[in-house]
């Protein structure tokens, strides 16, 4: 799981270990949930109207209709209202598009290159910098059911069954994701962990298939092959090369396992409640903050306090680590904070497509970070594999888009006859 805390929301970018998500509950584009179909119980009949003495009433006449000129004057009003405020309110939502995407690419880059360097110093905790993490998530979310309206107010906590059941087993798939994601980042470069980042949906794929959740479709197939191939080649290059680590490399590819168990896993286990986000990052984010500090606290928290009381004011370690300098310590959560609001307000405004895409130049660009910032390695094979593997995802990303909008007329047929 790349450093960036996980939102734990399912936003209808790619399934990428670190990255935000708008439902934690429902699939993610990588695979998309069937229309959910729920029969109306038909309306109970009127009773008919009586008067206080129990005598029923003459039933009441409807009022005349209004001329017919009269009623053309009205559509005309309200189509020029609608059509005067239409463009306004397209552009306000363009506008709000632009800036929250803008916005969620710094933030998520931020939290990348903030966790890195705490890596960096020796803050070797990864469970500890995810935990903490989670918890300014939760309590972002528990800040956006109170300011964004009603439709992310927080209903009744799931009953215990239920959350034992699809919810509980969700977050121990975020929580491993994020821990071996960020433990990655202790032994690879950042560079290199971005080009590997697209090869999660082939993982997520694969699993769909078996679970058969997926039909095998050979543009899918080819999408996904494009995927693999690339990033095959830049971990070739990769490996020969002295920053090179099979652990890392072996914790990266089990975050992007969780990643996809979480994705196959929520869509074989979702009780037929839809979350939103403020519930998302409240009911999943918050026991994944407890899954990891409790993690934390068995196997980080004994090592740190020891390596406390081994500092020096020459060589801080552990806590005195974040003595030395707080704010980066509390910027790294505040942030992912950040990137929870600005995904909200961008998959609201942007489509799909266009966060998926807004997602590959952010990946590009902390690719370029790492190079110049960090002088990570990334040769012309690397960069021609990263580039194939890119170009695969977005065709993969294309077919999931067409093949969910080819659904909908479908699912709202249905829900019409039922």
């Amino acid at each position: 799981m790349a450093p960036s805390q996980q939102t734990t929301a399912d936003a209808a970018h790619a399934s990428v270990p670190g990255e935000p998500r708008i439902n934690a509950t429902a699939a993610t584009t990588t695979t998309t949930p069937s229309p959910e179909v729920r029969l109306r119980k038909p309306a109970a009949a009127a009773a008919p109207p009586t008067t206080a003495s129990g005598t029923l009433q003459p039933p009441q006449q409807p009022p005349s209709s209004p001329p017919p000129a009269a009623t053309a004057a009205a559509a005309a009003t309200t189509t020029a209202a609608a059509a005067g405020g239409g463009g306004g309110g397209g552009l306000q939502r363009l506008l709000v598009g632009v800036l929250a995407t803008g916005l969620w690419m710094l933030f998520s880059s931020a939290v990348i290159i903030l966790n890195k360097s705490l890596y960096r110093r020796g803050f070797a905790y990864p469970s500890t910098v995810t935990g903490v993490g989670q918890f300014f998530s939760a309590l972002s979310g528990l800040l956006l059911a109170r300011l964004a309206g009603p439709s992310q107010r927080l209903r009744p906590p799931p009953p215990a069954r239920t959350f034992c059941r699809a919810l509980l087993p969700i977050a121990g798939c975020t929580a491993a994701t994020m821990y071996l994601g960020n433990l990655a980042y202790l032994h690879l470069s950042v560079a290199f962990i971005q080009i590997l980042k697209a090869f999660t949906p082939a993982i997520t794929l694969l699993l769909c298939l078996a679970a058969g959740l997926e039909r095998p479709a050979w543009p899918l197939v080819g999408a996904v092959g494009m995927i693999a191939g690339g990033t095959a080649g830049a971990v070739l290059v990769e490996s020969g090369t002295p920053a090179f680590s099979g652990l890392g490399l072996a914790a990266f590819m089990g975050s992007s396992l969780t990643e996809a168990a979480r994705v196959v896993g929520a869509e074989l286990l979702k009780d037929g409640s839809q979350y939103n986000t403020a519930e998302s990052l409240v009911y999943v984010g918050g026991p994944t903050a407890l899954l990891l500090l409790a993690a934390a606290a068995i196997w980080e928290w004994p090592a740190m306090l020891a390596a406390t009381y081994a500092s020096t004011a020459e060589r801080p370690m552990g806590l005195a680590l974040v003595a030395a300098d707080p704010w980066v310590f509390l910027a790294a959560p505040a942030v992912s904070s950040l990137v929870n609001a600005s995904c909200f307000f961008a998959v609201y405004a942007t489509s799909s497509l266009t966060f998926k895409v807004a997602g590959c130049v952010k990946n590009v660009a902390v690719v370029w970070y790492g190079v110049l910032a960090h002088g990570d390695t990334v040769t012309a094979l690397q960069a021609a594999g990263y580039g194939v593997s890119t170009a695969g995802f977005m065709l993969y990303s294309h077919l999931k888009m067409a093949a969910r909008a080819a659904r909908r007329p479908v699912a709202a047929a249905v829900k019409k006859e039922t």
